[in-house]
């Protein structure tokens, strides 16, 4: 069992790992996609999104499948992406992130203040 436990935690750290490096890639590609190039690269920057957006969704409700104590366990390392995206265009993100908020981060918060 010992062994079975470690090879999960392993999992979870590489797993969790990997979706903070995909959210943190989006939000640079947006921050670039606003402002932050010229035309072209703009241009390029908005595809990239438009095309890592259904990927960013389907992280996203991952997270919500994260059982109590694993999504209190990484809502440090997520909170500030998570309020990063608020100002995201993409509806489907938006969605989710309502979802999040209201399932699973408010009611961690209400629990840590009680």
């Amino acid at each position: 069992a010992g062994l079975v436990q470690l090879i999960a935690a392993a999992a979870e750290y590489r797993l969790v790992s990997f979706c903070l490096h995909v959210l943190r890639d989006y939000l640079r590609l947006r921050e670039r996609s606003v402002g932050g190039a010229d035309g072209a690269a703009r241009e390029l920057c908005a595809t990239a999104l438009a095309e890592m957006t259904p990927n960013v969704v389907t992280l996203l409700q991952g997270l919500l499948a994260f059982s109590g104590p694993q999504f209190g366990k990484h809502l440090p390392a997520f909170y500030p992406l998570l309020a990063d995206l608020i100002h995201c265009e993409s509806p489907q993100i938006a969605a989710v992130l309502r979802e999040l908020f209201a399932q699973r981060v408010a009611p961690h918060l209400q629990a840590e203040a009680s």
